[in-house]
């Protein structure tokens, strides 16, 4: 006659024996079949591969080394990524998922729902983002006429019962926002602001920016207006309109470049300019007002 012990022992055996086949055997193909799915109800063109896919305990899965691309161009890549579920919520209609990535050094740490009610598939999102390095970012990279680098940090918030296709918000920060010129413009090849903040809603692929506020050692100012996201990012089309005050680093090089009577730095120093921005990233249109 088998002891408790000996039935608890085969029971536990039992218990890691299906445990260790569903880790070894687990569907990866499905799921990121599943994750595809999902991405390509949010837009046909984002496309999701991962080097891994495993089962974690608790109950969740982690993807490591995850690239999303945009029309064969990657956008981001993932170095490790968690997602675990709110288990009150499997029996219900919406789904709850917990979620963690790490990537460009930094995170995105956040909650989203799950739901059958909208077209996208899901319900809401709310992040986090965190320490996250600008120029390690594929998209930004891949814009040519300039470079960003940077610190972003902020809030995102998604709503897919906006329709059409939902709508996005947040705001974000970037400490100490260098934008690294490859054509310089007026002498100047490198601008540094100390503080960039944006407010933004996005629906579909129309960026609209409530106010991009940003000071530094060479200018402080204000932006606000449209932008139609393209792929690559760098053909996105511009319909921007801000104002701008020069600070005295920023005119001292403007004076070493300009000819004295093309402008009066005093009267720019003094009450900033007016401008428009149209065009492309790579090729933007600026005019003064």
């Amino acid at each position: 006659m088998l002891s408790m012990k000996a039935i608890f022992g085969y029971l536990a055996y039992a218990l890691g024996a299906v445990v260790l086949f569903v880790y070894l055997l687990f569907p990866d193909q499905t799921v990121t079949a599943y994750l595809q799915s999902r991405l390509a109800s949010v837009d046909p063109a984002l496309k999701i591969t991962a080097a891994d896919i495993r089962p974690t305990l608790p109950p969740g899965l982690k993807m490591n080394a995850a690239d999303i691309d945009k029309a064969g161009h990657r956008v981001v890549h993932i170095d490790k990524a968690r997602i675990t579920p709110e288990l009150r919520s499997l029996l219900q209609p919406d789904k709850q998922l917990r979620f963690a990535a790490s990537l460009a050094d930094g995170s995105i740490i956040g909650r989203t729902t799950i739901t059958d009610r909208t077209s996208s598939g899901v319900q809401k999102i709310d992040a986090d983002l965190d320490r996250i390095q600008l120029e390690k970012i594929d998209a930004v990279k891949q814009i040519e006429s300039f470079s960003l680098v940077g610190e972003l940090r902020g809030h995102v918030t998604y709503d897919g019962a906006r329709e059409p296709d939902g709508m996005t918000n947040g705001r974000l920060t970037v400490a100490r926002l260098r934008i690294n010129l490859k054509t310089p413009f007026f002498g100047i090849a490198d601008l540094l602001m100390e503080k960039t903040e944006a407010e933004f809603s996005m629906n579909r692929n129309n960026l609209r920016l409530s106010a991009l506020t940003f000071e530094g050692p060479m200018a402080e100012g204000r932006i606000s207006g449209i932008i139609e996201v393209r792929h690559p990012l760098s053909s996105s089309r511009l319909n921007l309109t801000g104002t701008a005050k020069p600070m005295p680093e920023l005119l001292a090089r403007l004076q070493e470049s300009l000819a004295p009577d093309l402008i009066n730095t005093r009267t720019l120093g003094t009450r900033g300019i007016s401008f428009r921005i149209r065009g492309t990233i790579d090729n933007p249109d600026l005019s003064m007002r």
